[in-house]
């Protein structure tokens, strides 16, 4: 129970968030009907601003001295970002009813700035989202938690797993209820000032939300324990070299080689020299793979004739299939946790166990199953969708014009109710296996990185899965025709057994005895504690 008020904080800042991602999502759409141009720009900007600057803010947050003015700054730079954006789409001229011109986001000069504006805003709110996740997941949580012991009933797989579960809901949840408000409040302008006053509500329950739970851990607001290891020293070297170049032309190739080069360069360096890397590389790998409830899969599998109405119920059960994962994930890792202590008593007068070896034994192999579980579920996925593919010769012949949102469904309706069953279940079944190996990663970059680069390893993380992200994207566009897409599937599988391959290889090597946790157990100290000691 009293880790009430951090999932609180959670799923305030997630909710808000998820909200504004969707309803960006759809201001963007009506500003410019029967057009796509200002969506790819839109996405294609927040991928490229994560790639290119997740790393900078990891470092940032292992950087700075307080973690509770980390996290504050976090939450007010994504909700400041989201309230100046609903500002701005207030000012966007409403297209007349009925218009179905396509038009650019830059087809006059004032819409154009307020549009470049409005992506400016876009890219502080992922920031600021990405800074929140990496402040509070490998900054706050670790430091709560205490140091793990195989016999702990509430550790990092639980607390990861309720809040990936937080998370997940409020991806499900949150956009359902744009419509309602949108049909309750008639304005456009009236529902975009509720969602405004919204956000500045939830903005001040997460400042008071941070704040309490600083006042109850004193090691949240208190500043970090210097650290000496030559990753850190050679962060700060850096730095100092940056903040005394003198102002003037003579230095801005040296700021730009400073920002653009020898410190992105720096931090690669470090990343791969984690012993983990290999098992963070084979996570970001699978976001290649086009065989999840994405947008590329569904626009395909409706062009192929499947109806909305099933692949919308195949993505609820896909959703709920995630959910499940984080019950199913902490199970795994509480028996084989068991399991291993067992044997570590059973073996002890031939060999030592530390409690950390058997924790991070669990942790790996929870983890190798899920991404085994994942390639597995793919494999008749492939099967099936390289039988559904249209063959390239059914394309010479051009099929009869239809309306833009009605698919042709003679294709399919033929075809046995058992294989699109068959389709969806597996392809929600290896949204266990993704989420387990999720948690396991996300576990394993909480304990066996150094405190001083947690923040900065997952930021590199982060860059590399936005860019795995954008080569999904680039695939898409090379091979965009649905009889290409049996070729996009079967390298979603071979890109998922290459993930398999190099967790496989890496959970072999040893597991070596770690530092505990620099940490304090929740509510450990408290205030009475410390004017005792004073």
């Amino acid at each position: 129970m009293k880790w009430w008020k951090v999932y609180a904080l959670h799923f305030l800042f997630s909710w808000n968030s998820r909200t504004f991602e969707y309803v960006s999502i759809f201001l963007v759409a009506s500003a410019f009907p029967e057009s796509l141009t200002a969506t790819s720009i839109k996405g294609i900007t927040s991928t490229v601003s994560g790639l290119l600057f997740s790393s900078a803010v990891g470092n940032w947050i292992d950087r700075s001295p307080s973690r509770l003015r980390t996290l504050l700054i976090t939450i007010c730079f994504n909700h400041a970002a989201v309230v100046i954006s609903y500002i701005c789409w207030l000012s966007w001229p409403v297209p007349a009813e009925g218009t179905t011109q396509p038009e650019s986001p830059f087809s006059n000069f004032h819409k154009g700035i307020l549009f470049g504006i409005i992506l400016l805003l876009d890219v502080a709110h992922d920031l600021g989202a990405i800074g929140n996740r990496l402040s509070l997941e490998r900054d706050w949580v670790p430091v709560l938690v205490g140091h793990i012991t195989p016999d702990i009933k509430y550790g990092l797989t639980e607390v990861n797993a309720v809040m990936t579960r937080i998370e997940l809901v409020c991806k499900l949840i949150a956009p359902s209820l744009l419509p309602m408000i949108i049909s309750t409040l008639n304005s456009r302008t009236a529902w975009i000032l509720v969602l405004t006053a919204l956000t500045a509500v939830f903005w001040a329950l997460e400042i008071w939300c941070a704040r309490i739970i600083a006042r109850d851990n004193l090691e949240l607001d208190t500043p970090k324990i210097p650290t000496h290891d030559s990753a850190t020293e050679e962060d700060l070297a850096i730095q100092d070299r940056y903040d005394h170049l003198k102002p003037g032309l003579q230095s801005l190739p040296q700021k730009m080689y400073f920002v653009l080069y020898q410190d992105p360069a720096v931090r690669l360096r470090h990343y791969f020299s984690i012993p983990m890397w290999p098992a963070s590389i084979a996570a970001a790998l699978l976001q290649l793979t086009v065989l999840a409830y994405s947008a590329t899969l569904i626009t395909y599998l409706l062009e192929i004739g499947f109806s909305l109405s099933s692949i919308t119920i195949a993505r609820a059960s896909g959703a709920i299939m995630a959910l499940s994962s984080t019950i199913i994930t902490p199970a795994l890792v509480g028996n084989m946790r068991k399991r291993l202590s067992r044997n570590k008593f059973r073996h002890e007068d031939s060999e030592e166990t530390e409690d950390d070896e058997v924790e991070g034994k669990a942790v790996r192999t929870v983890g190798f199953w899920g991404i085994s579980f994942q390639f597995i579920c793919l494999i008749p996925i492939v099967l099936l969708l390289w039988n559904l593919s249209p063959k390239s010769s059914d394309q010479a012949t051009p099929a009869p014009p239809r309306a833009a949102t009605t698919y042709d469904t003679s294709k399919t309706a033929s075809l046995p109710l058992l294989i699109p069953i068959t389709l969806f279940a597996f392809l929600s079944l290896s949204r266990v296996g993704h989420f387990m190996l999720h948690l396991m990663v996300q576990e394993l970059g909480q304990v066996e990185i150094p405190a001083s680069q947690r923040s900065t390893f997952a930021g590199t993380e982060q860059s590399f899965n936005s860019l795995f992200q954008l080569c999904h994207w680039a695939a898409t566009v090379g091979w965009n025709h649905p009889h290409q897409f049996r070729y996009l599937a079967l390298g979603s599988l071979l890109v998922s057994g290459v993930g398999t391959g190099v967790f496989a290889w890496w959970k072999r090597k040893p597991v070596k005895k770690e530092e505990g946790y620099e940490s304090i157990a929740m509510g450990a100290v408290s205030r009475e504690d410390d004017d005792q000691e004073s």
